[in-house]
């Protein structure tokens, strides 16, 4: 029991405010990329329709990447503002 409140005592285990709301803010970036990514799936799959895409062989693989591209931004987004919040003192 003495270890517990030695434990919460320390200041390495204190949380503050910043903190918080740092992780909350990451949480929020989460979830309005994940309610955006339909939008961005639609607009790719049409461009994708589009016959006249690009002169290039892989222009429409390129345009397949889009909606991982935009996942994995989103979600290091996250993670870089979640990792910062905590790292601050």
């Amino acid at each position: 029991m003495t270890t517990m409140k030695a434990f919460f005592a320390s200041p390495r285990a204190a949380v503050s405010v910043h903190q918080i709301m740092g992780i909350i803010f990451a949480v929020i970036l989460v979830v309005v990329g994940l309610v955006m990514l339909p939008l961005i799936l639609d607009q790719t799959a049409s461009a994708r329709a589009n016959s006249n895409i690009g002169y290039f062989q892989g222009t429409q693989a390129i345009v397949d990447l889009i909606p991982l591209l935009y996942a994995v931004g989103v979600l290091g987004l996250a993670g870089f503002v979640a990792l910062v919040t905590l790292r601050s003192n």
